[in-house]
């Protein structure tokens, strides 16, 4: 961005705004490919945003497979009665991957949306 006086910048263009959003929005449509590609070839603020975002959808991936391989040891472990604090603890860490996989989707929303009708202030150095 060219600066133009002491405290003010040009703004970014709308192309760097919508290109940080769909880096978030691809969640939907094609997670972890998009933001790769927009953080291999995007200037360095849309970069940041896809990097970030990568790694929301990774988390976002990830968390239910871990949610349900642990969620279905801890069930395989209620059938035995000498492990039920066991149990216990493997089954709230099941919810815990699943609220925060619930997390990360509502933030990628938010994210994309709060970058698509942000200003240029939010790509300033």
């Amino acid at each position: 961005m060219e600066k133009i006086s002491s405290n003010h910048y040009k703004s970014a263009p709308q192309g760097n705004h919508v290109l940080a959003s769909i880096s978030y929005f691809s969640l939907f449509f094609a997670p972890i490919i998009v933001p790769i590609i927009v953080w291999i070839f995007a200037d360095k603020p849309t970069s940041q945003h896809a990097s970030k975002s990568l790694v929301y959808h990774i988390i976002t991936y990830l968390g239910p497979i871990i949610a349900l391989l642990t969620g279905s040891f801890g069930i395989s472990l209620m059938q035995n009665a000498t492990n039920n604090w066991i149990t216990i603890i493997v089954i709230i860490i099941a919810c815990l991957l699943a609220f925060a996989t619930v997390w990360y989707t509502i933030k990628n929303v938010y994210r994309g949306v709060s970058v698509l009708t942000s200003e240029s202030s939010f790509f300033n150095p």
